[in-house]
């Protein structure tokens, strides 16, 4: 896909759903006709917000290896959109999901592989899983975002230690470092083991990449 389709696939979307329909859900309430949508946040036009193909940004990005598609991709994903590269299942998407995320995971393959050696933080959000037991096995189908930094929020908490080889984190912060949050994100289809578990109402999840 390239930037155009995906700015004129955006745009279509947006004129089609200028007027708000409103439609009976379950339990009688009126809701907009698209709220189950998975392409729904193309109406926030966010796409054509964060295309500036001359900006500095872009043209720092583009010495680094990346194309025009990938640098869109790239700042979505740290932008307003990235809700948009999460899901629990990728297949049957509509598109343009799936070509968004074929454009991430080839930033991500052009992105320094993280090799400092220390562990890595998620401070969880109301979506992140956090009913585990020692021993299980955690598949996560979707990206994960995590940062080298400790910012010891009073959330429930990921503490995640990435293979010494092979792993799947990659360095985004050395790619372009969005609101200096040493951003480390591992790519989609990850396994982490959980090794142990702290805490009672706020948990601290320790994990390890396999």
């Amino acid at each position: 896909m390239t930037v155009e389709e995906l700015l004129e696939i955006e745009k279509q979307y947006k004129d089609s759903h200028r007027s708000v329909h409103l439609v009976p859900n379950q339990v009688g309430e009126s809701i907009p006709d698209n709220m189950d949508e998975d392409i729904r946040f193309l109406n926030d036009g966010y796409i054509a917000k964060h295309y500036n193909p001359n900006g500095n940004t872009t043209s720092a990005l583009k010495k680094q290896g990346l194309d025009d598609y990938e640098v869109l991709m790239l700042k979505c994903f740290l932008g307003g959109v990235s809700h948009a590269f999460k899901w629990d299942s990728y297949e049957n998407r509509n598109s343009p999901i799936p070509e968004m995320c074929d454009g991430l995971d080839s930033v991500l393959d052009k992105t320094p592989i993280y090799d400092e050696g220390n562990d890595l933080y998620r401070f969880c959000t109301i979506d992140d899983r956090v009913d585990f037991q020692v021993g299980d096995i955690y598949h996560v189908p979707h990206y994960m975002t995590t940062t080298k930094d400790n910012w010891k929020y009073k959330t429930n908490v990921y503490v995640i230690t990435p293979k010494k080889n092979g792993t799947n984190a990659r360095s985004l912060y050395n790619m372009c470092n969005h609101g200096n949050e040493n951003q480390v994100t591992f790519k989609r289809g990850t396994d982490f083991r959980i090794k142990k578990i702290k805490g009672g109402k706020r948990k601290i999840i320790y994990m390890e990449e396999i």
